[in-house]
């Protein structure tokens, strides 16, 4: 397993380093390119934002939903396509970022870092929603066995379970996790799990923070209540937790691969700022032999690997990632989670003293994250997106969820005063 320590001080975090003193004009050693970004070891907000292409005049709050590539993604994925439209077989005959080789074995190795796994355990997707149906139809399941969800969850989370559960003669249950959002606990939704979960319930899915309402979901908590409950249990049987992770990778600082989940499926051009149409799955070493591949992999080796989707595929975008993952370690996870959950607050608060305002999203960070939800009192959701759009903020709503709330996503592009100006239109609307 390759360290933080290795990546940030070998090759990966070498380009990282270069392509941000690319990105903020500077010229010279690599150290003087660092510290226009990170200075006496904490970034400069202001050059990480300088980093994104974001339309000028606008506040974006929606960033979360398909990321803009940051500067230094935009010019590795560059580099790739051009040896790409030289050579098409470099993809296999070898391609190069600025540093050195690249390829799957790197792009896993630098995931399985920041993830905290092994690369071996590593399965890779162009996105969630392909992760989830690699996920779902490959579990080993019995006819009469259930898969148990949430209606908070994603649609195409729910979609991927009834599609196999169909192919499978099993069948999907939607459950309440809590019953106001904003006012959850983890006890709640604790307990409410371990109610829910039957001796013929083969997968308990849940969505690591929904995009529907903001809540954190306790994945931790959630991992020990299925260990107890799979006592006694073989493995035909076992109750696998699966978790769509993609709006907590790179937004909350935790190792995805030590939650105690069994799998972990995300899309990477999320809050990581991947290359867009890059994902992973994670498996854990326990239940690798219950999840079955449903295409033939072009990643070879055993574990994991075999569950990658194979084909042709954007490869300058796939083979970039680890430049992605350089570009956040550089900066700090801690740091990187921490102003996301500074930001937030920030939004909850402000929203919280708005008269005709309901906040939907738990105001406690630990039950939260880069996503607020909230309501206008007379006032649709996709009213509110419209009128904050004609004064040149955006903001988004979960059109395909449960619960159709307007959104307000806090990213490291976005500063304290895109949280202010997005605060004084949503009081104009609710006047």
């Amino acid at each position: 397993m390759v360290s933080r320590r290795q990546l940030l001080a070998g090759p990966i975090g070498a380009a990282a380093v270069a392509a941000l003193g690319r990105a903020d004009g500077a010229v010279g050693s690599g150290a003087a390119s660092e510290a226009r970004v990170v200075v006496d070891g904490r970034p400069d907000w202001g050059a990480v934002r300088a980093q994104f292409r974001m339309e000028p005049g606008w506040v974006n709050l929606a960033m979360f939903y398909l990321a803009s590539h940051p500067r230094v993604v935009r010019e590795a994925v560059d580099h790739l396509r051009r040896q790409i439209d030289a050579n098409p077989l470099s993809v296999t005959a070898g391609l190069s970022l600025p540093d050195g080789p690249t390829g799957w074995p790197r792009v896993r190795a630098a995931l399985a870092d920041y993830l905290g796994a092994q690369p071996e355990h590593l399965a890779m997707t162009a996105s969630t929603a392909i992760g989830l149906g690699v996920v779902y139809n490959g579990v080993r399941t019995r006819p009469g066995q259930e898969f148990v969800l949430s209606d908070n969850d994603h649609f195409t989370h729910v979609e991927a379970a009834r599609l196999a559960a169909d192919k499978h003669g099993a069948r999907v249950r939607l459950c309440s996790w809590f019953d106001d959002p904003a006012r959850t606990t983890a006890e709640e939704v604790t307990r409410a799990v371990r109610e829910q979960i039957r001796p013929h319930t083969r997968v308990l899915g849940v969505t690591w923070v929904q995009s529907s309402t903001g809540v954190r979901m306790p994945v931790r908590r959630i991992a020990e209540v299925v260990r107890q409950a799979n006592k006694g249990r073989g493995e035909a049987d076992r109750c696998l937790l699966v978790v769509d992770g993609v709006h907590g990778l790179a937004a909350v600082d935790e190792d995805g691969a030590r939650l105690g989940a069994d799998v972990l499926v995300a899309g990477t051009h999320k809050w990581l700022f991947g290359p867009r149409g890059t994902g992973l799955v994670w498996v854990c070493p326990q239940a690798l032999d219950q999840v079955r591949p449903t295409f033939a992999s072009f990643i070879r080796g055993g574990g994991a690997a075999p569950l990658s989707p194979g084909g042709f595929l954007a490869f300058e975008h796939a083979f970039a990632l680890p430049v992605s993952v350089a570009f956040h370690q550089r900066l700090g996870r801690t740091r990187v989670a921490d102003r996301v959950t500074e930001l937030s607050t920030r939004a909850k608060e402000g929203l919280a003293r708005i008269p005709g305002v309901t906040l939907r999203t738990p105001s406690a960070p630990g039950l939260s994250a880069g996503i607020t939800c909230f309501s206008v009192r007379g006032r649709s959701d996709e009213e509110v997106v419209a009128r904050a759009a004609e004064r040149r903020i955006r903001l988004s709503h979960a059109s395909n969820e449960n619960r159709p709330y307007p959104r307000i996503g806090t990213g490291i592009m976005n500063s304290p005063d895109d949280i202010d100006t997005a605060l004084t239109a949503i009081a104009d609307i609710a006047r």
